[in-house]
């Protein structure tokens, strides 16, 4: 036999079925690698209720300073969340304040501001205001956060907070300042008395 009357055999290409799988195959990796990158950069947020490192530990409402699991961030007195977790709160004698992690409202725009308001709302006996935020935006709820139940209150002092499906309202109770926050946007509510 002679070389040139050898046969190989044809060198067949990928059938169309196959090179779309490995193109589908391809986009789902290349999709989990940028949801697992936008993830783990998602370090930026800081829960409502996670330990400043000069802030001295609190015990969590309701509880025992044994309550905590090693290593959580302490949980202050007053903080809570409503049951998704997206709104987070701090309830004292002289203020309420509250922190949304996803908000589908636009940035408000604070004259002076160079960061940027609108997901962290707060009532004192002055009035309510959205305050500028720079560095770290709000969070979810920090891990141990007591929970306010949708259509449940809580009061301390002169500022009840209550959790609705619809978001959280805060009032200052003598004056009737404070704010409605949710996902789709807030409001401040001037003062009726």
């Amino acid at each position: 036999m002679d070389a040139s009357t050898t046969s190989r055999p044809a060198r067949r290409g990928l059938g169309p079925g196959l090179t779309a799988f490995l193109v589908v195959d391809i986009l789902l990796v290349l999709a989990v690698l940028v949801g697992l990158a936008a993830f783990l950069s998602g370090g930026d947020r800081t829960p409502l209720g996670a330990a400043d490192p000069g802030a001295s530990a609190t015990t969590p409402a309701g509880g025992d300073p044994g309550d905590e699991s090693p290593g959580a961030d302490p949980v202050p007195a007053g903080a809570f969340a409503l049951p998704s977790g997206n709104i987070a709160c701090e309830i004292s004698d002289d203020d309420a304040t509250c922190t949304i992690a996803d908000s589908a409202a636009a940035p408000v725009e604070v004259e002076d501001c160079p960061g940027t308001a609108g997901q962290v709302l707060t009532v004192t006996a002055d009035g309510a205001s959205t305050p500028c935020v720079q560095g770290a935006l709000p969070g979810p709820a920090a891990p141990g956060t007591p929970v306010l139940e949708y259509g449940e209150a809580t009061t301390v002092g002169d500022f009840t907070c209550e959790s609705a499906t619809s978001g959280v309202t805060c009032r200052h109770d003598p004056t009737g300042a404070g704010f409605t926050l949710a996902r789709a946007g807030h409001q401040l509510l001037e003062a009726t008395g």
